[in-house]
């Protein structure tokens, strides 16, 4: 297990470091100027100052590892929009609520989704099934974008169970967070019937429903103990997923996050922030996708050991 593990590891530091180091060319080759628009008009006393503070006068390679030791040490850079801040700095201020809206949303996505999934495969074909799969139906055709404006006006404004927008207390998380994880919920509960309903035809479902076994034994001990296994692999990715799509959504409900910033800095060429947000989502992803790895492979054997593991 702990060869396994440290293979993973290495895996995972080559991935950042190719992405870091394309993410570090495409930026490169954005086109304008991150001095900004009118950067022609600035004196070149001045434009010459600015480079010089960002290190853009130095040559590419001499930039490429001055960028790559930067990022060993955590430091991803000041933004050019924002000069007095750190891209870390800005991280460290506007993620928390793009987390913490990624994370109600991911739980609410996993029970719901799951119970919908377990509920349709153990009532094939009957009416449990059918509900399951329209709801399912529905968070796949309803974007999040859609969705949510409809919950802000509906259940916010027009019957004021809930607040429509603004970051304050608990109250405000619930509409974003359903929001956010419709369309997750149509994926981990579509997945999760396909995989019970394959369980429960195998040889050893029907072994242990000959020896007596109740039905909530065999459906909690032998079903959605194997049948869990493919939502485990696709959940790190959807984790990820989440917490980097809630763009639409924080716009919609006036949420505090990150997103705001990745797409103004696409927009103003801020190549610090582009790069460093960059660099800081896939981290997040190549280290929930490490963790899934480790996860799996503690709950099935056979992937370290076989040829998964080799």
């Amino acid at each position: 297990m702990v060869k396994f593990i440290l293979r993973r590891f290495l895996y995972a530091l080559i991935t950042l470091w190719l992405i870091a180091s394309f993410t570090f060319v495409l930026m490169k080759n954005l086109p304008g100027n991150p001095l900004g628009e009118g950067a022609e008009k600035i004196p070149k006393a001045t434009r010459d100052m600015l480079l010089k503070q960002y290190g853009l006068d130095k040559p590419l390679w001499e930039q490429y590892l001055t960028f790559l030791n930067n990022i060993i040490h955590g430091d991803l850079g000041a933004s050019f929009q924002f000069p007095a801040h750190k891209v870390t700095d800005i991280i460290k201020q506007a993620f928390p609520s793009s987390l913490e809206l990624g994370l109600i949303s991911i739980a609410i996505a996993i029970i719901v989704g799951l119970t919908l999934g377990i509920i349709a495969a153990l009532k094939h074909n009957k009416a449990g099934d059918y509900t399951a799969m329209f709801i399912a139906i529905l968070g796949v055709s309803i974007p999040s974008f859609v969705l949510g404006p409809l919950l802000s006006y509906y259940v916010g404004v027009k019957w004021g169970i809930l607040p429509a927008g603004l970051w304050k207390g608990p109250s405000y998380r619930v509409l974003p967070a359903i929001a956010l994880s419709f369309g997750t919920i149509a994926i981990l509960a579509r997945l999760m019937r396909t995989s019970m309903l394959d369980v429960l035809n195998q040889d050893y479902i029907k072994t242990a429903k000959s020896k007596g076994l109740s039905n909530f034994t065999v459906v909690v001990r032998h079903t959605i103990r194997n049948a869990i296994l493919p939502v485990i692999t696709i959940i790190g990715p959807i984790f990820v997923n989440v917490i980097t799509g809630t763009l639409v959504v924080e716009q919609i409900f006036s949420v505090p996050g990150l997103g705001k910033h990745f797409v103004s800095s696409v927009y103003s060429n801020d190549y610090t922030m582009i790069s460093g947000l960059t660099i800081f989502y896939s981290a997040i992803l190549i280290l929930v996708i490490f963790i899934t790895d480790i996860v799996y492979g503690f709950v099935d054997p056979r992937i370290r050991l076989g040829k998964g593991g080799k």
